[in-house]
């Protein structure tokens, strides 16, 4: 069960850099403007597939009739892509706030462009820390010490589905 968890763990995270990449695009209209809220749907629909097989799995081979002396280790692709996304993250939410702040003191006169490049790097700081979180859950769920809720993960779907309805309500200002 922990291979198919692995497996939905890297389809959900190949498929939210794809889609995030695909509403990247769709701000800087080299696809239709629906594109963007159907990308980001589709990454709302994909976390709670991948959600259910996850939470799924844990609940499979729970009544083993051996226990194993040694626990399962997790994949060590999900620390590495963890660690690069973990920078991937520093640096939008960085470059965000500086375009925050230039944004405030009208550094930028062109509004289009600055509307447009906040909201590809929201989008990539937010598919980043998806990614982040789906592999520390598949790394076995510790955050700083503390085990990382089931809820806890539902909580980053909601924000999700949230993040994505500010974003498309956004875009149609322009």
């Amino acid at each position: 069960m922990k291979a198919i968890q692995d497996v939905a763990g890297f389809a959900f995270i190949l498929a939210v850099a794809l889609f995030s990449s695909i509403a990247v695009l769709g701000v800087w209209e080299l696809f239709d403007t629906d594109v963007i809220s159907k990308s980001l749907m589709t990454i709302g629909l994909l976390a709670l597939v991948a959600i259910i097989v996850i939470v799924a799995g844990r609940f499979v081979g729970t009544g083993q009739a051996m226990p194993s002396a040694l626990p399962a280790l997790p994949n060590p692709a999900f620390r590495s892509l963890r660690r690069v996304m973990l920078g991937v993250l520093i640096a939008a939410v960085t470059l965000l706030a500086l375009l925050g702040v230039l944004a405030i003191w009208d550094v930028i006169a062109e509004k289009e462009v600055l509307y447009k490049s906040l909201s590809s790097i929201a989008i990539l700081a937010f598919a980043a820390f998806v990614i982040v979180m789906t592999c520390l859950e598949r790394e076995g769920g510790s955050i700083g010490g503390r085990k990382f809720s089931i809820g806890g993960l539902i909580g980053v779907v909601f924000l999700a589905y949230i993040f994505s309805m500010f974003l498309f309500q956004f875009m149609g200002r322009f």
